[in-house]
């Protein structure tokens, strides 16, 4: 009979995302290891070598992104885009530990798995989004932008001076592109 587990699986991702987030890319088994206080062979075990470790952390988020997303209520027209919009952003906080997510991004680019999930990520922001615009023929392309402007701001604070939080780095260039919207994709039906 096996033993049972004394670390859940989801505990040994939160680490393995911790260390991304201080050590870096190059973090090992053996730093994973100490982190949690199982042996190396655990580890080896339980998920295998370290990139099935990373590929199960991104398959793991996007389980907690369709069910974080599916939590929220769709509320159509401008007002509930906008709730909508600050609730995802607020979620990034002040960008502590934002190190890690940049770090992911690396991995994400060179990994087909770990970019399959990624892009599924993606696309399920883009459908929430979607879900609360409009129905017109610009929805989509709509969605696409406001989401690419969410990625696109978190790379800018990254290299801005700090003196800002992410969430608030973000808000700012997202409601600069939400006001220039066609209102007719902010109707609420």
């Amino acid at each position: 009979m096996p033993r049972p587990k004394t670390i859940s699986d989801e505990d040994i991702l939160s680490a393995a995302l911790t260390l991304l987030g201080t050590v870096g890319i190059g973090f090992t088994l053996s730093d994973l290891s100490r982190s949690v206080g199982l042996s190396r062979a655990t580890l080896i075990q339980r998920f295998g070598d370290r990139e099935a470790i990373l590929r199960r952390m991104a398959e793991f988020e996007v389980a907690a992104t369709r069910d974080w997303i599916g939590s929220i209520p769709v509320e159509t027209g401008g007002p509930g885009l906008w709730r909508f919009l600050e609730e995802i952003v607020s979620s990034m906080g002040g960008g502590d530990g934002f190190s890690a997510r940049v770090q992911i991004a690396a991995l994400e680019s060179r990994d087909p798995v770990m970019r399959a999930c990624a892009d599924e990520r993606y696309r399920m922001v883009q459908d929430a989004i979607e879900a609360r615009l409009a129905d017109a023929p610009e929805r989509r392309q709509a969605a696409e932008h406001l989401h690419g402007i969410i990625a696109g701001a978190t790379m800018q604070w990254v290299v801005s001076d700090g003196s800002v939080g992410l969430s608030d780095y973000v808000l700012e260039r997202l409601r600069w592109a939400f006001d220039r919207i066609d209102p007719v994709l902010l109707s609420d039906q």
